[in-house]
């Protein structure tokens, strides 16, 4: 039987990722933060609401930012 696993290109090295957390929450910062995502760039914007700390918070804006 062919190994499949063979044929597939190398995989692409991680690329850097860098967290901004806006504590302040000035209009300026979240209007420059979501006027940035781009999903096809690799910039992706997460606003969460009003008390969304845990990760199932960071888990559900992640997978709305990317549609």
């Amino acid at each position: 039987m062919p190994d499949y696993h063979a044929a597939l290109p190398p995989a692409a090295p991680p690329t850097p990722v860098a967290v901004v957390i806006g504590a302040g929450g000035d209009v300026i910062h979240t209007h420059t933060a979501l006027a940035a995502h781009h999903v096809p760039s690799g910039r992706i914007t997460l606003h969460p609401g009003p008390g969304t700390t845990g990760e199932t918070g960071l888990a559900h804006g992640l997978l709305a930012a990317l549609g």
